[in-house]
Parts: C-alpha cells; structure tokens; sequence
C-alpha cells in the first residue's frame, strides 16, 4: 500500500515538472516570437531626418535671395538717406524763415515740411514690410520645392517617415538626407524667380 501511494506522488511530481517545463518553453517561444515581431516592424518602418533650417538657408537659391534683400535694402538706405537730407535742409531754411515770412505763409511751409517727415515715415515702414514680404514668400518657395523633393527621396526609399531635426533628440547621421535634398534642391531651384516674389502682393 505504502509502495503504491508513493508511485502515485512520484506520477503527481512528473506531471508538475513536465507541466513546469512546457509552460517555460512556451513563454520562452511567445518571447522570441514578440522581439522577432518587433525586429520586423522596425526593418518595415524606415525613418529619415532632414534639417530644414539647413536646407533653407544654405541652399543656393537662398544664397541668392540673401544677396538680393541685401542689395535692395542698399538700394532703400540710399532713398531715404536722401530724403532725410533734403528734409534736413528745409528744416534749416523754415529755422531762418521764421522771424520774416508772414504766420499764413511760414504756416503753409511747416506745413509741407511735416507732411514730408510723415511721407518718410510711412515710406521706410514700406520699404522694411517689402523687405519682410521678399524674404518670407520667397523662404516659401524654397520651402515647397524642398517638401517636394523630401516626398519623391521618401518615396524612392519606401520610408515611412520623415521627420525634420527640430522635433527629434537624437538621430543617427545615417538617416539624416539633409545633403542631399540640397544637392537636388540646388540642381532643381538655382534660384528663386525675385520679379514674380516682389509683384506677388501687388
């Protein structure tokens, strides 16, 4: 009896160390299964980053654009210089003209004169929003034509994902395609056409 009941205990202790032992290499199967998984969601998933700041100001067509603000803020300096000069001489002759020209006459001249200083004013306010209005709309187009080229690459790779550097805190140099965006972007914006930019306001 005594021999029966300890083969009985020794099939229950089987049984738990056999049930141990599947339960464990299942686990150990559902594991690999779930790193494999994610190891393929991964490889099917590629990213890239490109710098956009990068792109916009270092490309040719940007370069071009800075010159031109460049040289018509000159251009605007130059005008108003003048302007101001011509101002400050009347203001010296109004200064002498006080004492002999009659009050109605001397009125109508100060008169003139602010309406000058106001007439300035509004012009160098004019000429800084034009300046503002070149530069944005033409960072627009340069910023088009590169989204342009980011989409055909992200299409010619098959990515998933394109993020730009400023949302990202770390990012290997291997996913980073910000050169060549510009390379293309160069080859296919040299410049960005400055008439069409300044007449798009008008």
């Amino acid at each position: 009896m005594n021999i029966y009941k300890n083969n009985k205990l020794l099939n229950i202790i089987k049984i738990i160390v056999a049930y141990i032992f599947l339960t464990n290499i299942v686990l150990a199967q559902e594991k690999n299964n779930t790193n494999s998984e994610t190891l393929q969601s991964g490889a099917l998933f590629p990213i890239a980053v490109v710098d956009m700041q990068k792109i916009v100001s270092q490309s040719l067509a940007a370069v071009k654009v800075r010159e031109f603000i460049e040289n018509k803020k000159k251009e605007f300096t130059d005008e108003i210089k003048k302007e101001e000069e011509a101002l400050k001489i009347m203001q010296e002759e109004l200064g002498s003209q006080r004492s002999i020209l009659p009050p109605d006459e001397f009125s109508l001249l100060e008169s003139n004169f602010r309406k000058r200083v106001e007439n300035l004013q509004k012009m160098v306010a004019e000429k800084n929003q034009l300046l503002e209005n070149i530069l944005s709309n033409s960072v627009q187009v340069i910023q088009s034509a590169a989204i342009k080229i980011i989409t055909e690459i992200g299409r010619e790779k098959g990515l998933a994902l394109t993020l730009d550097t400023s949302s990202v805190v770390i990012a290997a140099n291997s996913i980073n395609i910000s050169k060549t965006v510009i390379e293309l972007l160069n080859i296919n914006l040299p410049e960005v056409d400055m008439d069409a930019i300044i007449n798009k306001d008008k």
